[in-house]
């Protein structure tokens, strides 16, 4: 098989950056932009490059017409082939948490992007570390340090774009090369460059671009969601609403602030708040009564049909008021785990300590604990994990994150046969899972020898 190809009179992106120290916002935007439409076109057809990094992408042309070429293929591999060979391969730098896990998918290329796009810009890489290990560390636990702290000006939604590309979590992160040029034409459209200037810059004060856009969102939720839970309690008239309304913010904020006397107090106000609509509910059916000119005769089944039609419109308010507050604990925890990270991302035992006080605080959060005892496992204190592991299989026995983690404890430690169990366990309830297959034969091997 011969392959012809084109022919690249250029250099690496490596050498480039070396020559230049770093890049303008436009040039990095236009980086992103090229790399983006390849790997567009390369995961269309379910190819995954996985070892994208500055020494793979070759620069050629001038200023005016400059171009970045993609190259170096050797270890990609067919997105649907990742079920049956499981290689962690590419750069340590460039790999994202999936991929240091041996689990890389299309959104690995785009952490591998962010982080060229992030030393493109700032001159330097998001993540060090003086071994394997501790580089691995950083990259499951630490936030790179935001450019607007390195820069003297960046534009903060060009910022927030690029540690969109570096979020740890797949939900979080750019879901496609497609996603990613979407978001760069919005930005382009809206602003050029708005040089914001760090003049006033306070490290102490500071809040990355991200966090502030997840405040911005928690704000809008909490208003959405008393809009419609005020509008579902609106059904039971005018006075009882109010009541019950008033009395669950005051719980709320006495629970918030372990004030008991106030959250006693907002239980009391919603107890009287329902017997007030039990009040005046005979009220309400009269007034309708006369508005609809209903007779006597009748006015039961018109009043059965009112109701019908109230708990319908209810329950629907009252659907999207959950829906708003489900977002709300989301973007809470989100705010929280990376208020930690920033803040002690320099100390794994105080993360440790940070996110077992989450677990203890929200101990049917099954994200936290995994995390919580994810770390545990990397940070060598493996005997915790196994507990941990068991305790949070008593929630949620076929969590496959935790009892993932459990096998490879075991594993760990050398107790081949209880780590056997545990993918017996999982494999029968679900019949295939490569991590359970590869580490069930590696326990056979080990318990043989």
């Amino acid at each position: 098989l011969i392959l012809v190809t084109e022919y690249i009179d250029g250099i690496t992106l490596q050498s480039y950056l070396e020559q230049r120290g770093k890049l303008s916002t436009t040039e990095v935007t236009t980086f992103l932009t090229q790399i983006a439409d390849a790997l567009v076109h390369a995961h269309a057809n379910n190819v995954i490059h996985r070892d994208i990094k500055l020494s793979n992408i070759l620069v050629t042309g001038d200023h005016q017409n400059r171009r970045f070429v993609l190259v170096d293929f050797g270890i990609s591999r067919m997105a649907e082939g990742i079920q049956t060979i499981k290689r962690v391969a590419g750069t340590y730098h460039y790999m994202a948490p999936e991929q240091l896990r041996g689990r890389p998918c299309e959104q690995s290329d785009l952490w591998a992007l962010g982080v060229c796009a992030y030393s493109l810009l700032t001159g330097i890489k998001p993540f060090e570390g003086d071994t394997e290990q501790d580089l691995s560390k950083k990259i499951l636990l630490s936030i790179p340090q935001p450019p607007s702290e390195v820069l003297e000006e960046i534009d903060p939604d060009f910022e927030y774009i690029l540690f969109h590309l570096l979020e740890k979590e797949f939900a979080n992160r750019t879901p496609s090369a497609k996603a990613l040029l979407a978001e760069l034409k919005k930005w382009s459209k809206s602003t050029v460059t708005k040089n914001i200037t760090n003049k006033d810059f306070n490290s102490k004060n500071f809040l990355p671009t991200w966090e502030k856009k997840e405040r911005a969102e928690l704000k809008k939720n909490w208003i959405r969601f008393w809009i419609f839970a005020t509008l579902a309690s609106l059904l039971y008239g005018i006075f009882s609403p109010a009541m019950s309304l008033g009395g669950l913010i005051i719980f709320y904020l006495g629970q918030a602030k372990g004030n008991i006397l106030k959250t006693f107090i907002g239980i009391y106000i919603m107890i009287f708040g329902i017997l007030a609509y039990c009040i005046t509910s005979d009220i309400l059916d009269l007034f309708l009564l006369n508005i609809f000119g209903v007779n006597e005769t009748s006015a039961d089944n018109f009043l059965e049909g009112i109701s019908k039609v109230q708990l319908f419109v209810k329950w629907i308010l009252m659907t999207i008021a959950v829906h708003y507050l489900t977002q709300i604990i989301k973007l809470r925890e989100s705010l929280l785990l990376h208020k930690t990270l920033r803040e002690a991302s320099q100390d794994i035992n105080r993360i440790i300590q940070l996110l077992k006080n989450f677990v203890n605080t929200n101990w049917g959060n099954m994200n936290l604990r995994q995390k919580y005892i994810d770390l545990l496992l990397f940070n060598g204190q493996i005997e915790e994990a196994i507990v941990e592991a068991k305790l949070a299989l008593e929630v949620d026995p076929y969590n496959f994150g935790v009892t993932l983690i459990l096998a490879n404890s075991y594993f760990e430690v050398g107790l081949y046969e209880e780590c056997k169990q545990v993918c017996d366990y999982y494999l029968a309830i679900s019949t295939y899972s490569f991590e359970f297959s590869d580490l069930q034969e590696k326990c056979k091997l080990n318990m043989e020898n």
